[in-house]
Order: structure tokens, then sequence, then C-alpha cells
């Protein structure tokens, strides 16, 4: 990933509010953060998204008077790429760390493990011939 595409916390944050195939406004980006304890001005908003799409990581649309944002068509490579950078970072030595991280620190609820549990049984089923 090239210094040009370096995401900084608060653009992290923003990418990991958008599921697949959903659309939001900035107002919307904006109460979403404000719900998780983020008071942002509408305008820090703004900027934000705009850098986003500027580094192709959310696409826009207009609807009416506003912008509609969603993920972009490269996004699951964008977050592969984050994912990687972070674990050179902090994990050098093994790709398992990461996730040991958050299974040593209680770091995930029951209900969150069991899901990703399920992620990995599922991931297991489509490797095997």
């Amino acid at each position: 990933m090239t210094r040009r595409h370096a995401f900084g916390p608060l653009e992290l944050k923003i990418l990991g509010l958008f599921a697949a195939d959903e659309q939001l406004g900035a107002s919307e980006v904006q109460a979403r953060l404000q719900g998780d304890g983020d008071e942002l001005a509408y305008t820090t908003v703004m900027t934000v998204l705009g850098r986003l799409t500027d580094k192709k990581a959310l696409a826009r649309e207009l609807d009416g008077r506003r912008y509609l944002y969603r993920a972009s068509r490269h996004d699951a490579r964008l977050k592969s790429g984050i994912v990687a950078r972070l674990h050179r970072t902090l994990f050098s030595e093994t790709r398992l760390r990461p996730f040991a991280a958050l299974l040593d620190e209680d770091a995930l609820s029951g209900d969150e493990l069991r899901a990703l549990r399920k992620l990995v049984d599922a991931k297991i089923r489509e490797r095997e011939p």
C-alpha cells in the first residue's frame, strides 16, 4: 500500500461504518459516529468522506442535492491491505498472532466468538476437497 493510500484513524472508523452494498449520506455517517460517542462537525465528516472518495475507498453518487457514499468495488482489497499493514507492523512473527491477541484480551463477546467460529468453519469447508 502506498503512502498515498494510508488511512488515518478517523478514516478507518468511517470506512468501518459501511456495510456491503449500503449507501449513506454524510448526515447518516455523522449520526452513526455520534452513536459511537464521536461528536464531529458535519463539515469534518464531509471532508473525510471526500478524502476517502479521493483515495478510492468510497464511491459516491448524486441523489438529489446530496451525495450518497458506498464502499468502492475495491473495498475488499483495501481492507485486506490495511489488515496486512497492521499485521506487518504489530505481528511480524506469525499470521495467527492478531487473532490470538483478540482472544487473550477477551476483546470479543460470546456472540462475536460464535460468529468468528462460523466464519472459520465456513472457510475450512470451502477449502476441503
